[in-house]
């Protein structure tokens, strides 16, 4: 669309603002540098002299000298960063404010503060709300820094800025984007569509960012009291992961809360997103924090406690065995369990303190406390008391043994499940319980011969250790308390994941869940629900928030996504392209189908990361293979942690890419073989499938389609 003279000029001035801006950072550069190279020069002074000095008196304050310039310098290095990033990408948006005492006020909102050029961090809440909580033309209302302010929003404007260049400029007046061959006014009629748009032709992949567009409500749920719990069932692409993010930096800000990086960690279903999450993090101005899938967490910290080597292996077991591994109700049973352990210590140590009473009552008053480290405050005990050497060694040895017994683990682990008799008062009792629980019992003797343990036990051992050290062990005599948790993808954990993840916050209502269960692909792990997570964290009903419109799927997407799923409805948002159904005469034609289509794409646009999806990794490596021949170079296999999100065309299976999101995808062989209507799990499938493409869907096959996929 073609600009009027009022519009070319409203352009050139923001283009000046930028300039200008920019020529503010760029003078303050060379300060950074020179003052990062001075406390180099005084660290490394300091150095010298601390190794080159062999008086220990006067070696101590030297190594707390040195000490104090590196920490210097860390500084330094980190302003001269920032300034670096700022240079990149120094705002996202501006406000303009007339007061109530007749003063105006202007500032610029970006990912980091600098006060000489009037950026203010969107994570200072406060000055921020002006930006996030009204409209230009809006009267306004906050209380900023203890005092009241009021007036006028003048101005709001939005801007997509990058490698110091003015790409976007989002307002009032319109949506105006640079091209090769200048600046136009894009034709549309919506926020969502502006959005969008500024990820065309973009080489990177990461999530996107949703600043500039954070709603009223969703920047309250992101600044909201750190003491509160975060819980966000969305739709595809509705941004619930982004939001969470944005919650997490904004905690990790200095002013807003207690919350350290290296205490935190994002949690999330599969190693693919977790390397997307991990690469994304920097650009939301968070250093520091662990992104790990669940399996990842858990094998980190059961290698540090159980003794020997494990391997965890997928074994083929009925789905009925994994619905009593996943159940809520086992986590009663292994709580009775670590109960009936404890007491069977207790009379054991009762008879052997029979003729010790004060020790006896000693033990007695640690009750409250987890068995084992309740054990291993005793053995200190014992082993700094006046009682005499022999009798000492003898009681030392008792307890050292009561101590190992607890901490084999995985012998713990085959004993409960082997233990009809328990796991009977526990689970819900029906006609085929009895065969069932049999069933587990003989299974697991011949895993403990074959010292086999399936990916379904690991959480299992994980709740045994975690109850029995009363935390997550850190590998240092401690235990694991985090300060804050986010939980990704949580309608695909289990109760008993779910219930290590909470316990192992310091305080459990330092957490941000997001979630939606139309995503739910892993039905083995019964979700507990969005009313127990909300009743488990003390919450009303009325506190997950809903987040409904997509901002990264086009409405023929969404509408058809929504039809699969069973709730067709009328949807809104960004145009696009139809998609395109293709049944294929037989395989090659299948393969030519896909080659062409991807090839079409990246003719018209070179940056397009297009996903290939299959149902299994079998079908994705052959797929793969075949369309080497025709694309060599441009064609990569994506699993587990080997994903890469550059352009070009990647081809993986449905299990590793949710949470993820493509230019374009193709949904390879969406037939009733692959995703059979009989199974619960086909519908929420083929839905995760189709929602992660932005703009163009292919669903190519050569059998019929799956009846869920034509919304039967």
């Amino acid at each position: 669309m073609s600009l009027t003279e009022e519009e070319k000029a409203y352009i050139k001035k923001e283009e000046e603002l930028l300039e200008t801006t920019l020529e503010s950072l760029c003078k303050q550069l060379p300060i950074a540098q020179n003052a990062k190279i001075n406390a180099n020069q005084v660290a490394r002074e300091l150095t010298k002299q601390v190794v080159n000095e062999w008086n220990d008196e006067e070696r101590q304050p030297l190594i707390s000298d040195e000490a104090v310039a590196h920490s210097i310098m860390d500084i330094r290095k980190n302003s001269d960063k920032a300034l670096l990033e700022l240079i990149h990408e120094p705002y996202f948006g501006r406000v303009s404010t007339l007061e109530d005492d007749g003063s105006e006020v202007s500032f610029l909102i970006g990912k980091k503060s600098n006060i000489d050029a009037g950026i203010v961090d969107w994570r200072n809440g406060p000055i921020a709300a002006l930006y996030f909580n009204y409209k230009q033309g809006e009267e306004f209302f906050e209380v900023i820094n203890k005092r009241e302010r009021s007036g006028k929003i003048q101005l709001r404007r939005s801007y997509k800025v990058e490698n110091g260049q003015l790409l976007q400029i989002d307002s009032p007046e319109g949506v105006f984007r640079r091209t090769e061959l200048g600046w136009e006014k894009l034709d549309v009629d919506s926020e969502i569509a502006a959005h969008r748009s500024r990820g065309l032709h973009s080489k990177s992949k990461s999530l996107p960012s949703i600043l500039s567009l954070i709603t009223k409500e969703q920047f309250e749920l992101i600044t909201t009291d750190p003491e509160r719990p975060v819980i966000i069932q969305g739709s595809a692409g509705s941004g619930k992961t982004t939001v969470a993010l944005h919650r997490l930096a904004w905690l990790l800000h200095e002013k807003n809360s207690n919350v350290k990086a290296e205490k935190t960690r994002v949690i999330v279903m599969n190693k693919s997103l977790a390397v997307y999450v991990s690469a994304t993090l920097p650009s939301m101005g968070i250093d520091g924090v662990q992104t790990t899938t669940f399996n990842s967490f858990a094998l980190s910290i059961i290698r540090k406690s159980v003794r020997g080597q494990l391997f965890f292996k997928f074994l083929n077991i009925p789905s009925f065995i994994e619905e009593i591994k996943f159940s809520e109700e086992i986590l009663r049973a292994l709580s009775a369990w670590v109960e009936k352990q404890t007491i069977t210590v207790n009379e054991e140590i009762k008879k052997q303190f029979a003729t010790r009473p004060p020790y006896q009552e000693n033990w007695t008053k640690s009750k409250d406390k987890p068995i084992l480290p309740r054990l291993r405050d005793f053995s200190y005990e014992i082993k700094t008391s006046k009682i005499p050497d022999a009798e000492k060694k003898q009681k030392l040895g008792f307890i050292k043994k009561q101590i190992s017994n607890l901490e084999d683990y995985l012998q713990d682990l085959y004993d409960l499940l082997s233990d009809t008799d328990h796991l009977k008062k526990y689970l819900p009792s029906d006609s085929k319980l009895a065969s069932n629980l049999d069933y587990l019992k003989r299974l697991t003797e011949k895993n403990r011969l074959k010292k086999n343990l399936d990916y379904f036990d690991m959480s299992l051992i994980l709740r045994l250790i975690q109850i029995k050290n009363g935390g997550l062990p850190d590998g240092h005599g401690g235990t694991v308390l985090l300060d804050h948790i986010v939980i990704d993808e949580a309608q695909d954990f289990g109760p008993v994941e779910f219930a290590i993840m909470m316990d192992s916050v310091s305080n459990k209502r330092q957490v941000t869940i997001v979630g939606d269960i139309a995503q739910k692909i892993l039905f083995a792990r019964k979700f507990i629900g969005w009313e127990k997570v909300v009743e488990y964290l003390g919450l009303d009903d009325d506190a997950i928030i809903q987040l409904e419109v997509s901002f990264r799927c086009t409405v023929p997407i969404m509408t058809l996504a929504h039809k699969v799923a069973g709730d067709p409805k009328k949807v809104e948002g960004r145009t696009g392209p139809d998609p395109i159904w293709h049944q294929s005469e037989n395989y090659i034609d299948l393969i030519e189908t896909l080659v062409d289509w991807s090839r079409g794409l990246l003719r018209v646009d070179p940056n397009k990361l297009i996903a290939l999806i299959c149902r299994y990794p079998k079908q994705a490596m052959e797929i793969k293979e075949e369309m080497e021949a025709y694309l060599p170079g441009e064609v990569r296999l994506g699993h587990r942690d080997q994903f890469s999100f550059e352009p070009g065309v990647l081809v993986t299976n449905i299990h590793q890419v949710k949470g993820l999101e493509f230019d374009s995808v193709a949904l390879v062989e969406p037939d009733e073989e692959n995703y059979p209507k009989k199974r619960e799990e086909s519908r929420n499938m083929i839905y995760v499938g189709i929602t992660r493409t932005q703009d163009d869907l292919l669903l190519a096959t050569i059998r019929p389609y799956s009846a869920v996929l034509m919304g039967h």
